[in-house]
């Protein structure tokens, strides 16, 4: 084998430990995310995936009566993306808020503009389906 050869198998190899190291980190960071909001009530969880830098991923908990208690948010799509609080949403404080006023609100936009919310509207479906299945438990099929 030549040297130009052996030096690039070793880069590769460095940059697929890189890789394993920076994955291992951002799930790391993730369930602690998601064990600090899921302290605050239910949890729902949505992401928004794109290209380069319009992915994100979000975590919303509300209480038993549907009003949001606390988030988290992950933008940016490198291993270096921390989760950070989210105290606002179009423009409103978030937090004392229902789930089913922020639903209805989306679900009167442009499918545009939803589209560039997606993964909130993923995080409060989320929520809106799991008291659903607590509210109406005999709808539910068994396997």
């Amino acid at each position: 084998m030549s040297k130009n050869l052996i030096l690039l198998f070793a880069i590769a190899m460095a940059l697929m430990v890189m890789q394993m190291i920076g994955g291992f980190l951002q799930i790391r960071r993730y369930r602690k995310a998601v064990s600090r909001v899921h302290k605050l009530g239910n949890v729902g969880m949505g992401q928004k995936r794109g290209w380069f830098f319009n992915s994100y991923v979000v975590i919303i908990a509300c209480d038993s009566k549907h009003i949001i208690t606390g988030g988290e948010a992950m933008t940016g799509s490198t291993i270096f993306a921390q989760f950070h609080p989210i105290t606002e949403l179009l423009g409103k404080p978030m937090i004392g808020r229902s789930i089913d006023d922020y639903l209805l609100e989306f679900r009167e936009m442009p499918d545009r503009k939803q589209k560039f919310y997606r993964g909130y509207i993923n995080a409060l479906e989320a929520l809106e389906m799991r008291f659903e299945r607590e509210e109406h438990p005999e709808t539910i099929e068994e396997d």
